[in-house]
């Protein structure tokens, strides 16, 4: 029997026990900042696969240069990135790329079942992370056992990296690059329904303070709202926003109704009932072009302030402030002939009998660290619907788990191709 079929069947054959480990993650809460002890998991796992395990803690030191990835992070120096390696004969070298953290399960009142419970019903698990992405991580790791266990021939060293902190903007990925986990390419297994992401949108996040002038509720006339100073500037931004997404047009992103969204998603103001306010701050993020630099996105959004402030006779006494907070989304992209998109729409031929359409997303995602940082190819193609990622009852399809690995295991076995 050559390898592949070899490897199918691995694959088919530890089905029951990849749930098993998927349903083991799930019950692990593993919240962005306290991911520690779902990362021990997946370490013994990948010992037990006698991977070479990378297991450490990166420090707020490891990032001088990348200070915006860890300024607001928690917990830094404390939570573990776990990359295992298993060696081939020297041909080139592939990686999987997983986050094991996932954002908190929100109201447990709007969930049907234990957000962290990883009930199955109907051949899906359900809960937090099922989705985004601990199913595309069991793929990954499953596909290096079912290589393993055919004792099949790997070209190439393999990796693993489970890396913390992707959903606040990528230090664990980050963290992997600057310590020297850098394949020649890299897969990673975010929720795509088994499409190939070769393309995402990038986005700047930012925080605006709108300047007023206090008064007493009774004499709302003296004083000057910060909430009616914002409604100007929050017009001007939406003008933007619709300007930016007339600006030009994507092939990858034809089913994205708009791939450069601008949203507001936090406001506070005041800080009594019967006062008129004196100051607002909203924060948001910006959506990003692939192809265009942030300078110019930025340019841009300053210019919409200071349109609003000039329509304005307060605002142009008194400007709303701006800053750039968090790491900077920046945008993504590899061309349909690259050899690691080439590599993985043969394996899901090989695997699945059907090649998978490229698409672009608008999302953010720790691609852009190995394209843009590391200078190597990635792309995304991973299990679940990222329709529901981030939602009340999250869940997965069991099988294209299973169908996800499949692709995996055989894109491994020929990464020079």
């Amino acid at each position: 029997m050559s390898e592949a079929p070899r490897v199918i069947r691995a694959v088919d054959s530890s089905s029951e026990e990849m749930v098993r480990f998927l349903r083991d993650l799930v019950r692990v809460p593993s919240v962005t900042g306290f991911e520690t002890e779902a990362q021990e998991l997946v370490r013994e796992k990948l010992r037990s696969l006698s991977a070479v395990v990378d297991y450490w803690k990166p420090r707020r030191s490891d990032f001088k240069g990348f200070e915006a990835f860890i300024e607001e992070e928690r917990n830094v120096g404390t939570r573990p990135n776990v990359v295992g390696v298993i060696r081939g004969s020297g041909g080139r070298t592939l990686g999987f790329n997983g986050h094991i953290d996932v954002v908190p399960e929100g109201d447990r009142h709007s969930w049907s079942r234990r957000p962290f419970g990883g009930a199955v019903k109907g051949g899906r698990m359900y809960g937090r992370g099922t989705c985004d992405m601990k199913a595309g991580l069991v793929s990954m790791i499953f596909a290096v056992q079912a290589i393993l266990e055919s004792d099949a021939h790997l070209a190439g060293d393999v990796s693993l990296a489970s890396v913390i902190g992707e959903e606040s903007g990528g230090l664990g990925t980050l963290a992997c690059i600057l310590r020297g986990h850098v394949p020649d390419g890299v897969i990673i297994g975010e929720p795509t329904s088994l499409r190939l992401v070769l393309a995402q949108a990038g986005c700047l996040m930012f925080r605006l303070k709108i300047h007023g002038k206090q008064a007493h509720g009774a004499s709302r006339y003296m004083g000057v709202s910060a909430v009616e100073k914002f409604f100007p500037v929050l017009n001007s931004l939406l003008a933007l926003e619709e300007r930016r997404r007339a600006l030009r047009s994507h092939p990858l992103f034809k089913e994205v109704p708009n791939p450069v969204t601008l949203s507001v998603g936090t406001v506070r103001a005041g800080n009594w009932d019967s006062t008129v306010p004196e100051e607002l701050v909203a924060e948001g993020r910006y959506g990003v072009w692939p192809g265009e630099t942030l300078a110019s996105a930025k340019s841009q959004f300053v210019s919409a302030l200071r349109e609003a402030a000039r329509a304005d006779p307060w605002l142009r006494r008194a400007p709303p402030e701006l800053s750039w907070f968090g790491p900077q989304w920046e945008p993504a992209e590899i061309p349909e002939g690259n050899w690691l998109a080439k590599l993985v729409s043969s394996a899901s031929l090989r695997g699945l009998g059907v090649r998978p359409r490229p698409r672009g997303i608008a999302g953010g995602t720790d691609m852009r660290l190995y394209t843009n940082v590391a200078r190597v190819p990635a792309l995304v193609f991973g299990p679940g619907d990222d329709s529901m990622a981030h939602f009340s009852d999250e869940s997965v399809d069991l099988d294209e788990m299973v169908r996800a690995c499949k692709v995996y295991a055989l894109a491994a076995l020929r990464p020079d191709e």
